[in-house]
């Protein structure tokens, strides 16, 4: 006897439908009104989230931001050119650019961009004091005001209780909390403090993993560095996560990634050895962290790429991919590293006829609400 999915329990059902394909989910949403319900759930988008993040290593949908302070959706594809010498190389295409709602045809020019869950906080350049939620997947909007202040720093993550989204917003010892399913339209103070000693560098990518958001950062007085975490469902910073190396006094690139959105990736590349490595959590929380080293490259013969502030790994196949960042602060190239010497260099302008800013991170679609 046949089991039909209407027989089946509700729990069984929601867990097959969170492992169907995003491209897929259109067919299976008009199928049913109780299927449909699904998707408006905050935990099932989160559990879709990890799902779809799992399905290919290989493929990666990226956010970045151009020149001309556009942002851009580009897709990047590492696959192998011939299984027997495993080699491998990137394609990269454009799929999208964030408009203005008001004029279809006014590119909005963003500052700052920040991820998660699906979901981008842009900033936005010389306009009125406002920030703007936007969901790539479905195209909505939500405008936010905010005090107009420079220096007011961000971040995007969610409630773990419940999935709601919340935005960060803090400068020195002042922190506020906005809530996007909130019926009050305004921003909250927290009685939570940030530690003055502490110094974050914002020229580097902050990463959002399992809705909250992590740092690379130093203590002001000793320069000892460390990852510091924004718990967004307990609304506070967590304490001093420890590095997997020794970075105290020495000048190096430290760079921050995620894996599938289970796992953080760091890659650590000193100036003084130019001794590559990356690193991989096997555990990771607000207040606790383990590190197993993934790969070590000598990067002597590419002296001249000392910059890396992008990066994703294959863990299947032990590929990072970089980008590096030239004199002018432009992510012109991707280098596909890997064991034994491997090494292969992408002309990203060829691919996408774009200059492309210091700042790019990985993307994948989301259900979740903004309005």
């Amino acid at each position: 006897m046949k089991t039909m999915m209407s027989n089946l329990p509700n729990e069984l059902v929601e867990e097959i439908i969170s492992r169907v394909p995003v491209k897929s989910t259109r067919i299976v949403r008009f199928t049913c009104k109780t299927w449909n319900s699904f998707f408006q759930d905050p935990s099932f988008t989160i559990k879709h989230i990890g799902y779809a993040s799992a399905s290919s290593s290989r493929e990666k949908d990226l956010v970045m931001i151009s020149k001309n302070s556009k942002v851009e959706l580009i897709r990047i594809n590492l696959y192998g050119i011939d299984k027997s010498n495993d080699d491998f190389a990137l394609s990269i295409n454009r799929k999208g650019t964030l408009i203005s709602r008001q004029n279809s045809l006014k590119v909005l020019c963003i500052s700052k961009v920040f991820h998660c869950n699906g979901l981008l906080l842009c900033v936005l350049r010389n306009i009125d004091n406002r920030v703007v939620v936007w969901n790539p997947y479905d195209g909505k909007r939500r405008w936010i005001k905010r005090r107009e202040c420079k220096l007011e720093r961000f971040a995007l993550g969610y409630d773990k209780s419940c999935g709601s989204h919340k935005i960060l917003k803090f400068f020195n010892n002042y922190l506020q909390i906005y809530d996007l399913i909130s019926d009050s339209d305004s921003w909250r103070v927290l009685d939570a403090t940030f530690d003055r000693d502490i110094e974050i560098d914002y020229g580097k990518v902050d990463v959002s993993l399992k809705g909250n958001t992590y740092w690379y950062a130093r203590v002001k007085s000793t320069r000892e560095g460390f990852l510091i975490c924004f718990d967004f469902t307990r609304e506070r910073f967590g304490q001093r996560l420890p590095l997997p190396f020794d970075d105290d006094n020495i000048e190096c690139n430290v760079s921050l990634s995620t894996v599938r959105e289970e796992k953080l990736a760091m890659l650590m590349l000193p100036r003084d050895t130019l001794e590559m490595e990356i690193w991989v959590t096997s555990k990771i929380e607000p207040d606790e962290v383990s590190w197993s080293k993934f790969l070590r490259v000598d990067m002597r013969p590419l002296v001249y790429v000392l910059k890396f502030k992008n990066f994703f790994i294959e863990e299947e196949k032990k590929i990072v991919v970089a980008f590096g960042e030239d004199d002018l602060g432009t992510l012109n190239t991707a280098y596909i590293i890997g064991e034994k010497g491997y090494f292969k260099s992408v002309d990203l302008r060829k691919s996408v006829d774009i200059k492309v800013r210091p700042f790019l991170c990985s993307y994948v679609p989301s259900f979740a609400q903004i309005e």
